[in-house]
């Protein structure tokens, strides 16, 4: 028992040091906040001519009746004036800063983009696709990370800068403190989604995806309806999600790197085909940027020497073969040099 006690604190102790003294998670983060930034000027984009009366002073959905519709605490910088230049300059600010977020991150900007994210989505929750709802609590959490170390300008003297810089050390237990509630919440949200799916009759059914592709405001693509319509296509979408779902805080938590590529990259291909069959682009690639932390640094890499390679390989295979050159025609005399022979003897 003694033994046991002493080995599980020797594993404890190894694991809050490798937390304290290396980032994790970075290349992950950094596709979060490239999903974020781009999601959002998207969100604005897809309206934009519609934006005064879905955002505007003069909307439908007035400021008082958006107010009163938001718990207590929630606000949005929309609220501080009816005037309809305050509204155009936070919106079309929302917009450029969003744009310079997904290039640039730090922890300033992803302050600033909490809190035009969060204003835009609470002038209007009616125009909302539920990926939103994520993003505002993972966006909170990324203010703690280090958003930029990967895909921004400066990111490769920054990851020298940390390597220099590792031991233990605050920032370093903030960020991995930060990264982990990510995945955490991402991982709660897939196994309760997966949870209540399996609890439904329909689901149990394998019947969902059916009823799913009937909606009205999701028949996008008159084929997925068509292709929704064969009960084994059907049964095995709606068991797959389930699965999926399920399986994610699993994956998580498996030393099988190949079996959190498999779990993650499934469930990214259900956003995509979701993005693509009922037209729920941004709240698709939300998903898809929680999905990105859910890998770790290592399993980025060995993903990018597996890509690396097949590419070698394929573009030798269209490499044209190199010219052969004339053809070697050998001296007699030379050959009777080497064998030390003679004309007689050959």
């Amino acid at each position: 028992m003694r033994a046991w006690t002493t080995s599980g604190m020797a594993r404890l102790d190894a694991g809050l040091l490798r937390m304290a003294s290396r980032k994790h998670r970075l290349i992950g983060i950094a596709l979060l906040r490239i999903v974020i930034g781009l999601a959002t000027v998207m969100y604005c984009l897809s309206d934009y001519g519609n934006r005064r009366f879905l955002w505007g002073p003069d909307s439908y959905n007035s400021i008082e009746t958006a107010k009163a519709a938001l718990s207590p605490g929630s606000f949005s910088v929309y609220f501080f004036s009816h005037s309809t230049v305050w509204f155009e300059i936070v919106f079309h600010a929302t917009i450029l800063m969003s744009a310079v977020y997904m290039v640039y991150g730090g922890r300033v900007l992803t302050l600033i983009q909490a809190i035009l994210m969060w204003s835009l989505h609470n002038r209007n929750q009616d125009v909302l696709e539920g990926g939103d709802n994520l993003a505002q609590i993972l966006i909170i959490f990324m203010v703690f990370t280090v958003s930029n170390a990967y895909f921004a300008p400066g990111a490769k003297q920054r990851r020298a800068r940390f390597r220099e810089d590792e031991g233990p050390s605050l920032p370093t237990v903030v960020h991995n403190l930060a990264a982990y509630l990510i995945v955490f919440q991402t991982a709660i949200l897939y196994f309760a989604a997966g949870y209540w799916k399996i609890a439904g009759k329909m689901w149990q059914d394998g019947v969902a995806m059916y009823y799913i592709s009937r909606l009205t405001g999701f028949q996008i693509w008159p084929a997925y309806a068509h292709l929704m319509s064969n009960a084994y296509v059907t049964t095995a979408v709606s068991y797959f999600t389930i699965f999926a779902e399920l399986a994610l805080p699993f994956a998580i938590l498996s030393a099988r790197g190949w079996v959190r590529k498999v779990n993650t990259l499934a469930l990214e291909g259900m956003h995509l085909g979701i993005m693509a069959f009922m037209g729920l682009v941004c709240f698709g690639l939300l998903m898809i940027g929680a999905d990105c932390t859910c890998l770790r640094d290592e399993d980025y890499r060995s993903l990018g020497n597996r890509v690396t390679a097949l590419v070698s390989r394929f573009t030798a295979r269209l490499r044209p073969p190199a010219p052969a050159g004339p053809p070697v025609v050998k001296d007699p005399a030379v050959g009777l040099l080497e064998t030390g022979g003679s004309g007689a003897d050959a």
